[in-house]
């Protein structure tokens, strides 16, 4: 097995606007970030991944760049950025960014001039971007040249009149995708990419990294999500990439893509790959989505948990990496709903599903990603108006599904259960007005249960969510046999427990995690249960391991044994 840094370590995504406001203008900035370094060094952090920092309009949030070269006056100055990676790499901490390769924002240089055929650079702009001419109806009226639908449940076309054609946009119309056949588009981001790592970034996490590539015949399907994603000549621009700058400069740099089959999994991450260090993939984080349902679509439509397909994800990709690449562990990022609410029971049971959902993922070998206030159990927001709510995506879908008759407070609780910004709500660090994240009212409204939920009351109490995130991911620092070790999971077909053994070198760990809210005998016939010790009980009382465990509502319990030499 190929040995690298990045394996014994624990990664944090900061979700930079939403985490720590350190000029009191109610959005997070990157002086916040340097502030809390230490707590961040306290929780075993050894990377710190940053949302966009870049400088845009913030349609998307800072995924829609209008100048790759600057840091967005929301968050600071070029000379905050190089303070950050200072400090933290005196720390021991090293930083990575957000690279966006997929589309620019519309508001970019390069678009300006695309779009505009008297812009004296137009000619050079314009194929840097993916143009198709309109098709006419039978009435003579300009229509799109195809039916596909973009990620943000708009159409992905819109129409620019200057040009007399429309450009693809797979997320929001301001955010339009890049033409990567082209050959000096991709040089001028190579030279973009190489200005952050003068600069002393260490790494990247590649946004979108699957959609590079289009089906250039553009067929009229809908809503033709497989024509812009995974497509094999994107593979082409990733190693390019790769060969000429990730590799030679040793960069830790992770992908992510929706499903992958072996030979794609290690042409994305195996060993000597030249694409990517680690992929980050989505197969167990929606795993509760009803396929069934005639009125929604995808992760909208919730459904059952499907506790299974979340063990089949995870023992997938181990075995496919297996000693030919390595994993990367997380439960859930800056686009997906709080894991305690998704997968937990966020009223009745919120420290016991908090709890367990953190012992199920972080003794599982691999590197982790923690995402921000996942490390105290934070929730999906609680806002009752739709204006409370700040992410794009949120309107497009609203509408949709009130022009699919649902009403209006339906669509709320759907909203509330499965939307983005229930991950981007500020970070919360007390009990202060808006959970101190700012002294001011912040750029989304804070959640309210931030006055018992916080860092604050949590930090140095022993029992809490977040002395369990230190002790794990700690551990996981400086314990091979947890993140170098074999896994196997304990029945993947129940729908009740999340159950495996992970054996190391030295000692091998038997964890068993109740998935629901009601109490389960967990069966372990056929283990060899001698000299297991137990070291961690989320209800905090001692335990004989028996062939027939009894579980808890959400209990999740740690056993430990040394292997013999």
């Amino acid at each position: 097995m190929e040995q690298h840094w990045w394996q014994q370590t624990n990664i944090y995504q900061v979700y930079l606007r939403s985490f720590y406001d350190s000029n009191q203008d109610g959005i997070g900035d990157i002086q916040g970030v340097i502030q809390k370094l230490d707590y961040l060094k306290g929780l075993g952090i050894g990377v710190i991944w940053i949302s966009p920092h870049y400088a845009s309009p913030m349609d998307d949030n800072g995924y829609d760049v209008s100048d790759f070269y600057q840091v967005s006056p929301d968050y600071g100055t070029i000379d905050d950025f190089k303070e950050l990676l200072d400090k933290a790499h005196s720390m021991g901490i090293k930083v990575i960014t957000d690279l966006i390769l997929n589309h620019t924002s519309d508001e970019h240089q390069w678009f300006v001039a695309a779009s505009n055929p008297f812009h004296p650079e137009h000619h050079k702009y314009h194929d840097y971007y993916i143009w198709q001419p309109p098709k006419n109806d039978e009435q003579g009226q300009k229509m799109r040249p195809t039916r596909w639908m973009g990620w943000f449940g708009s159409p992905a076309w819109t129409y620019n009149e200057a040009t007399n054609e429309y450009y693809l946009h797979i997320f929001s119309k301001k955010m339009p995708d890049l033409n990567w056949r082209n050959a000096s588009m991709r040089q001028e981001m190579k030279e973009m990419i190489r200005y952050w790592i003068q600069l002393g970034v260490d790494g990247f996490r590649v946004d979108a990294s699957n959609h590079l590539e289009k089906n250039w015949e553009f067929p009229d399907d809908f809503p033709g999500y497989h024509h812009f994603s995974s497509l094999p000549k994107h593979h082409e621009y990733l190693k390019e990439l790769g060969s000429d700058i990730f590799v030679p400069m040793d960069l830790l740099t992770i992908g992510e893509s929706g499903g992958a089959s072996k030979e794609e999994a290690l042409q994305y991450a195996g060993y000597g790959s030249n694409e990517f260090n680690m992929l980050i993939q989505f197969g167990h984080c929606w795993a509760d989505v009803d396929d069934s349902n005639s009125v929604l679509m995808g992760k909208w439509a919730q459904g059952k948990l499907r506790l299974s397909s979340i063990k089949e994800s995870f023992q997938n990709w181990y075995e496919m990496l297996e000693n030919v690449g390595w994993n990367v562990i997380y439960w859930h990022n800056h686009d997906q709903p709080r894991i305690v609410s998704h997968y937990g029971n966020d009223s009745t049971y919120w420290f016991e599903s908090a709890s367990m959902l953190a012992v199920a993922l972080y003794l599982m070998p691999g590197t982790a990603i923690c995402y921000q206030g996942e490390e105290i159990g934070m929730t999906n927001v609680d806002y009752q108006e739709l204006s409370m709510f700040k992410d794009v995506e949120v309107f497009t879908e609203y509408q949709n599904m009130l022009a699919k008759g649902l009403s209006h407070e339906h669509i709320m609780t759907i909203i509330r259960a499965r939307c983005r910004d229930n991950a981007r709500s500020p970070m919360q660090w007390s009990e202060a007005a808006y959970g101190g994240f700012s002294k001011v009212s912040p750029w989304m409204p804070s959640n309210g249960n931030y006055l018992t939920i916080n860092v604050k009351n949590q930090l140095n109490q022993p029992t809490s969510i977040l002395s369990l995130y230190q002790h794990l991911l700690n551990q996981r620092l400086s314990n091979e046999n947890i993140t170098h070790g074999k896994i196997t999971f304990l029945d993947v077909s129940s729908q009740k427990d999340f159950s495996y053994l992970n054996t190391g070198t030295t000692e091998e760990y038997l964890v068993l995690c109740n998935f629901t809210s009601s109490k389960i005998m967990k069966s372990l016939n056929g283990l060899n249960l001698a000299n297991y010790s137990l070291i961690y009980n989320n209800y905090f009382t001692l335990q004989n391991l028996e062939n027939e465990q009894e579980l808890l509502p959400y209990e999740s319990q740690v056993w430990k044994r040394v292997i013999s030499q």
